[in-house]
C-alpha cells in the first residue's frame, strides 16, 4: 500500500496537539518521508519540527484511508509548550475540539481522533430525562438570577429575535420571553424535552442539530448557548452554526461550568464525577479562543453566583440520588448506589449535617461583526 506519508495525534491527558499551516490551515503535525525513512521515524522527525516536542509513548495505529491519500498514523503523549521549529508551521496548540478551519474533510479528523482511541463525550438521554426534568428542578430560587443574567449580557431585549439553541424544556427561553417581551424560539435534538416545551407554549418550538441548524442564515438578533456545548462532540462546529444564524452585529450568549468551579463543587464527593464533567465541558480559555478565531468580537466573560445557602446533606444527597444535573445520569447504574452512599459520608465527614451550598456559572458574551 503506498503511503503519502506520516501524521501524528499526540495526547496530555484529553486534549491533542494541533499546528497551523502557513499556507494551509489547522491539521495534526505529519509530513512525507524522506530517504528511507521508516513511517515511524518519518512521524517522529515531522512531529519535533513542527511542535519542538519529542512525544513519549508511541504507538502504530495502523493506515488512516483520507480523501488526499493514504497516512500512517501515530499516537504519542506530549507535555510542554509547543515551539514549531519548522518555517512552514505558525503556531502550535494543544484543543479539545479542532477548530472550525482546517486543511481537510472535518469528518476526516474525527475518524483520525477514533483510530487513536479518542473516545467521544458521553451523552445523557434526554428523552427518558424528559418525563422528570422539571418536576426535579422546579420553580427554584435561583430562576431570576438566571433570567436577569441571560437578559443582561446576551443584550435581550422586547424587539430582539432569539433563538435558544439546546432549549430542552423551555424554560430559560420562555423566562426571557416573559420578561423581556422578546420574540423567542427554541431548538433542541431531544423530542422528549421539546414535547415538553410545546405544551408549555405551542409552535415556537423546533427540532434540529446544534452542529446543522435547519435555519437559514442571519435570521436571529440573538442566539443562546446555555449550559449545552458540553453535550455536543464538536462544540467549534455548534458555535460556527451560532455565528451563520446571527444577523451582523448579532449577539452570541454562552453559559458553561469552568474546569476549577468543577474541582471545586461538592459533586467532587462522588466518586468519578468530576472527570466526567471535565471530559465533556470545554476549558473556558480554549472557548474564547474558538470565538476569536471564529471572527466573533467584543468578547467578555462573566460570573452569575447568587448568595449561598445553607442545605441538609439528606437534602443533597436526595438530590443527587434523583440525578438534577445530567452528568449523575451518565454514572452506571451498578455504581450508582454504593458511589450515593460514598458520596454522603465523605459530606458528613466533611462539612456534618449541613452544607453551604453555591451557584456558580460562566456566561460568555460574544458579537457577530457587522
Amino acid at each position: 500500500m503506498n503511503l503519502k506519508g506520516a501524521i501524528v495525534i499526540a495526547f496530555s491527558g484529553r486534549k491533542y496537539l494541533m499546528v497551523r499551516h502557513c499556507t494551509r490551515a489547522w491539521e495534526f503535525p505529519g509530513g512525507r518521508a524522506e530517504g528511507n525513512e521508516t513511517p515511524l521515524e518519518t512521524a517522529r522527525r515531522e512531529f519535533l519540527e513542527e511542535t519542538g516536542l519529542e512525544g513519549t509513548a508511541w504507538k502504530d495505529c495502523g493506515t488512516a484511508r483520507l480523501i488526499t491519500g493514504n497516512l500512517a498514523l501515530f499516537t504519542c503523549k506530549a507535555s510542554g509548550r509547543p515551539v514549531p521549529r519548522a518555517g512552514e508551521i505558525s503556531e502550535a496548540r494543544y484543543f479539545t475540539a479542532p477548530p472550525i478551519d482546517l486543511s481537510f474533510a472535518r469528518q476526516e479528523y474525527f475518524q483520525l481522533l477514533d483510530m487513536a482511541g479518542h473516545q467521544p463525550k458521553r451523552k445523557t438521554d434526554y428523552d427518558a430525562a424528559s418525563r422528570d426534568f422539571d418536576s426535579m428542578r422546579g420553580k427554584t430560587a435561583t430562576d431570576d438570577y438566571w433570567t436577569e443574567a441571560i437578559m443582561r449580557w446576551g443584550d435581550i431585549r422586547a424587539e430582539s429575535k432569539v433563538l435558544d439553541i439546546g432549549c430542552g424544556t423551555g424554560r430559560h427561553s420562555l423566562c426571557v420571553r416573559d420578561r423581556s417581551g422578546a420574540e423567542a424560539y427554541g431548538i433542541d435534538y431531544s423530542a422528549g424535552m421539546l414535547s415538553k416545551a410545546n405544551a408549555k407554549c405551542p409552535g415556537t418550538w423546533f427540532r434540529g442539530d446544534a452542529c446543522s441548524l435547519p435555519v437559514p442564515g442571519g435570521t436571529f438578533d440573538r442566539a443562546m448557548l446555555i449550559l449545552m456545548l458540553q453535550h455536543v462532540d464538536d462544540e467549534p462546529l455548534a458555535i460556527s452554526e451560532a455565528r451563520r444564524i446571527l444577523k451582523p452585529g448579532g449577539a452570541l450568549l454562552i453559559a458553561t461550568v469552568s474546569h476549577s468551579r468543577i474541582r471545586r463543587h461538592i459533586a467532587r464527593f462522588f466518586p468519578g464525577l468530576v472527570k466526567i464533567d471535565l471530559d465533556r465541558f470545554m476549558p473556558v480559555p480554549e472557548l474564547r479562543w474558538h470565538l476569536r478565531n471564529q471572527g466573533f468580537t467584543c468578547i467578555r466573560q462573566h460570573i452569575m453566583r447568587p448568595a449561598k445557602r445553607t442545605e441538609t446533606v439528606r437534602d443533597i444527597t436526595d438530590r443527587f440520588r434523583r440525578r438534577y444535573i445530567s452528568t449523575l445520569a451518565l454514572v452506571p447504574e451498578k455504581d450508582f448506589e454504593r458511589n450515593i452512599a460514598v458520596f454522603e459520608k465523605r459530606l458528613r465527614e466533611t462539612y456534618g449535617n449541613s452544607v453551604e451550598t453555591d451557584l456558580e456559572i460562566t456566561f460568555i458574551e460574544a458579537r457577530k461583526p457587522d
